[in-house]
């Protein structure tokens, strides 16, 4: 009998699933405000205003960390792509920074 290797979902499936599903929320969010755009009471318009600016709110910070996720994606390609075309130097570098952080964490 062969067993069968359940598969885990990568880090950038499991990335974009939460991006949508985020995405979704401040959509389903956004519906629920429009459809409740008729006659409301004063603290119904209160509340309907406070969720408004936290929902902008929300999507100024979740472009930022798509943002920073590009940002860093790119940098790891760059590092990638550094370490295989000098990897003895690489290696190297590797060495003398984990000596240099050894020495200091044992001089406390």
């Amino acid at each position: 009998m062969a067993k069968t290797k359940a598969k885990k979902p990568s880090r950038k499936g499991a990335s974009s699933q939460a991006s949508h599903n985020i995405r979704e929320v401040i959509s389903h969010a956004e519906e629920l405000l429009h459809a409740t755009t008729g006659d409301l009471g004063e603290k119904a318009r209160e509340v309907r205003h406070q969720l408004v600016r936290k929902l902008e709110a929300a999507k100024e910070k979740f472009q930022d960390l798509d943002d920073v996720k590009e940002a860093a994606e790119e940098g790891m390609k760059e590092a990638d792509r550094m370490i295989r075309k000098h990897p003895y130097e690489s290696v190297g570098v590797a060495l003398v920074a984990g000596l240099v952080i050894g020495a200091l964490m044992n001089r406390r």
